[in-house]
């Protein structure tokens, strides 16, 4: 019933309660309920406004009814009176038996039930059309916040048995509003560009494909306007005030124009810093964290970059909910703060109790293998923090939380609960595809990062291209004795034909062998790794090999049995695996084979690696990465043998330029590869919108070389590349223009490459 319908109808109602009942009213002796299906006679009751006994006068009949109204229970409402009898007719509004979310696909239908949920409007609820109009609006406005101002919500709804309904809601969101212009007005000091550089969002660009940067957000504008604050701040302006800000759209709500007016003020210095409070005797240690000096311009992130040092600095003594509350004192006339650091470390803390939450398969003491703050001992927020990072780089963890909990009647007590979520830890997969390096691949493997929860690494590959064929068993403890060294194990055979591939060399190989490895720790991230094995190799040639080729074989032969060491030194510093967004990774390493046995190879190879990762924003990250190999003959071998020369080109190396096809070339002109590598990148990683997609900018240098290194000729590169890490297997895509192509050199712009670690 409409509501201009249920006026008139209260209207006639009203006027038959007043000509039927005197002015005087009638004493109730009884409520009687007809209608009643859902709700209770005990809850209509709770709600009645009069009760047996009551004296009942016709001016509260309205009273009545809109209180009955109000409850939401029912569409229609009666009253009547026979012989002092109250009776109420109701006709009780339908409950919501279903409801289904269509259309959506930028919002996710869990979060838009909540939306609805904290309408009132959810199933099992009472059916309202009057609330189900205000949730039509709250979705849209949910929309609207995200920039989709053509988005349409349509509802359906259909009776079904027992006076319930089915509720449909399709939601059309159309395309997201554009940004055509950001302009700020009223700012002096800093222009347009330098405060626009700032922000999140833009007008569409190049890269808006990954960034969404040209869509306009509500959301990502007031943190915009944050960021724009804390500029203004960060520079000593205290006075700086955003004064108004509009947002105006097209008539075809495809794009937006925002302006902002700001009002800058003067800039205020530092007159001096003071510290107050409970310094516990470490007044010099403290000042040392204290990077503001009288004189400096004002910088609230100075201020709370300070507060968190010694924060920081109190939590390595044990003081987990130690308070640094600064309170700067403002002369306005002077332009001048005084910055007063007030320091509370409250109680000193001990750790009685880790645990961890949230790991179903991980046995515990793998984890707790890798925490750095022990039972018993002070709390220590360096040591929790390592320990987090050390679970993070684990490999199967992700959304690591510590949370301290106070030991109840223990002041100096708390519980370190580690609140976590694991994530799959192997990769099974069945592979059939094609490399631009190997051709047609097709094989089988099984990575297990954490075997049955204990922290193990096993490994099984078989791997067929026209290139490579590889079959393989790995083995790893990371933990192989109680100090924390590890031990690896590989068995290989390996059958390598480079014929196969275009401008490479004329020759295969045969190789099968295993070997042993061993880490030792020597600090919190660095590690001595020293390894042997076994190595049997077989050479093949043909008549069309180059002379390089048949000379070495009819130095040294075909076959050799060779017992290979190797050593080395790594340093990482990576805050995370797969995709660390900070840190500093470096090593070392030198391999060789030993003259012991017969048919030996005298050689060495010696290589340094480095990568390091650094955020220049809050969602851009700067990489870097570099190496340098190089490898020699010794005794009576007087080069390093050519099928364990370096190559250079393809994804690993200069990308744009065919896999494996810089350097050296042999008699026929094909590749051979060197005995020196040398090549180094520079890239801008850029946001993704998946956390397993991670696209990014890069500049390639590099080249091998045969016995001297010429820095003329290397080779550059440009372009983009995507890594993603999907359970089945980490996949590369790369798409790179060479800078300095030479005569004779192979250029392929789009590479890419299928691996499974081990």
């Amino acid at each position: 019933m409409t509501f201009i319908k249920r006026l008139i109808f209260f209207v006639v109602l009203l006027y038959c309660f007043t000509s039927a009942w005197a002015a005087s009213g009638f004493v109730v002796k009884k409520v009687h309920v007809e209608g009643l299906q859902r709700v209770s006679l005990g809850t209509f009751l709770s709600y009645m406004p009069i009760k047996k006994g009551d004296r009942l006068d016709y001016s509260e009949t309205s009273k009545i009814i809109e209180t009955l109204y109000k409850t939401g229970f029912f569409s229609n409402i009666s009253l009547f009176h026979k012989n002092n009898e109250l009776i109420v007719k109701v006709v009780e509004n339908p409950t919501i038996g279903a409801l289904h979310i269509s259309g959506n696909k930028k919002i996710k239908t869990k979060k838009l039930l909540e939306t609805l949920r904290q309408q009132g409007f959810a199933e099992g609820e009472v059916f309202n059309r009057s609330v189900l109009v205000g949730v039509k609006q709250a979705l849209l406005q949910e929309y609207y916040n995200l920039g989709y101002y053509n988005a349409r919500v349509d509802t359906k709804v259909t009776s079904q048995p027992r006076n319930r309904v089915s509720v449909n809601i399709n939601i059309f969101e159309g395309p997201v509003a554009k940004i055509k212009e950001i302009k700020i007005i009223g700012n002096h000091k800093f222009s347009d560009h330098q405060l626009l550089k700032e922000f999140t969002l833009s007008t569409p660009n190049l890269w808006s494909f990954f960034t969404h940067a040209g869509q306009y957000s509500r959301e990502k504008l007031d943190a915009d306007l944050e960021k724009l604050r804390s500029f203004y701040l960060d520079r000593g302006y205290l006075q700086f005030k955003i004064d108004s800000t509009q947002v105006s759209i097209t008539p075809d709500k495809q794009y937006v124009y925002i302006i902002i007016h700001v009002i800058e003020g003067p800039v205020y210095t530092v007159s001096g810093i003071k510290l107050l409070g409970n310094l516990l005797g470490k007044k010099v240690q403290i000042q040392k964290l204290i990077d503001i000096h009288k004189g400096d311009v004002f910088s609230r992130k100075k201020v709370i970059d300070t507060d968190t040092s010694i924060t920081m600095f109190l939590g390595d003594f044990g003081y987990a909910f130690a308070n640094v509350k600064p309170q700067p004192k403002v002369d306005h006339t002077k332009h001048q703060v005084l910055i007063n650091f007030i320091v509370d470390p409250k109680q000193r803390v001990y750790v009685r109790r880790i645990s961890f939450v949230g790991n179903t398969k991980t046995a515990d003491y793998v984890l707790r293998r890798e925490m750095r703050q022990m039972e018993g001992a002070l709390y220590s927020l360096s040591d929790v923090e390592e320990s987090k990072r050390n679970l993070a780089n684990l490999g199967y963890l992700q959304n690591i939380e510590p949370q301290l909990k106070p030991v109840p009647n223990h002041p100096n007590q708390v519980d370190l609960q580690n609140h976590l979520k694991e994530t799959s830890s192997a990769a099974a997969s069945l592979q059939f595809g094609y490399s631009d390096m190997d051709g047609f691949i097709y094989g089988a493997s099984v990575n297990e990062r954490n075997f049955m929860g204990s922290g193990k690494g096993v490994g099984v590959q078989f791997n067929n291209s026209q290139y490579n064929n590889v079959y393989s068993f790995h083995y790893y403890d990371p933990y192989y004795t109680k100090n924390h060294v590890s031990f690896g194990l590989d068995l290989y055979y390996q059958n390598t034909n480079p014929r196969k591939l275009k401008y490479v060399s004329d020759y295969a190989t045969d190789v099968f062998g295993g070997s042993a490895t061993y880490g030792i720790p020597i600090s919190e991230y660095s590690r001595l790794n020293f390894g042997y094995g076994y190595e049997h190799t077989r050479l093949r040639t043909s008549a069309s090999s180059a002379k390089e080729i048949k000379d070495f074989v009819a130095k040294y032969g075909k076959n050799f049995d060779n017992i290979k060491v190797n050593g080395g030194w790594q340093y990482s510093s990576l805050n995370k695996f797969p995709f660390p967004t900070k840190g500093f990774m470096q090593s070392l390493g030198l391999e060789g084979g030993l003259p012991i046995l017969k048919h030996k190879l005298e050689y060495y190879k010696a290589s340094y690696d480095v990568t390091w990762y650094r955020p220049i924003t809050e969602r851009f990250i700067m990489d870097a990465h570099g190496y340098l190999g190089y490898g020699g003959g010794y005794g009576k071998m007087h080069e390093l043998p050519f099928f364990e020369n370096y190559f250079a080109g393809g994804i690993g190396s200069v990308r744009g330029f065919s896999a494996n096809t810089l350097g050296p070339k042999d008699s026929n002109g094909d590749a051979i590869g060197g005995n020196i590598s040398m090549y180094g990148s520079l890239g801008l990683i850029i946001p993704s919108p998946m956390p397993s997609v991670r696209p990014s900018i890069f500049l390639d240098a590099g080249n091998v070389y045969d016995k001297k290194l010429s820095l003329s000729d290397l080779r550059y590169s440009t372009g983009v590349q995507v890594e993603w890490y999907t359970p089945i297997a980490p996949l590369i895509f790369s798409l790179a223009i060479p800078i300095n192509e030479k005569p004779g050199d192979e250029t392929e712009p789009f590479q890419f490459q299928i691996g499974v670690s081990f």
